[in-house]
């Protein structure tokens, strides 16, 4: 699916500053769906809320994680550690 996301619809643009640590506090998981039993792969939602709390959302008690929203961390976390690389080259 396609998330709205035109500039045009957003004020106080600036980028991720500190991604890497964040990416870097965040843990990845394996795991199995009580419910169905069926093995997924993903994040903890009370674990990435301390990180990064815009992503998580709340209803009726149950947390969720908008998994598309950690792609712009994601992003600068990479073009972070390119500048490290670069530095470690010279």
């Amino acid at each position: 699916f396609n998330s709205t996301s035109d500039e045009s619809l957003k004020e106080n643009v600036h980028t991720i500053e500190n991604a890497l640590d964040k990416v870097d506090s965040l843990r990845g998981v394996n795991f199995d769906w009580k419910e169905s039993g069926l093995t997924a792969t993903g994040v903890i939602a009370q674990e990435i809320e301390a990180i990064l709390p815009e992503v998580v959302t709340e209803v009726d008690g149950i947390k969720h994680v908008a998994y598309g929203n950690v792609v712009g961390v994601l992003i600068e976390a990479i073009k972070e550690l390119k500048a490290e690389i670069e530095d470690l080259k010279k």
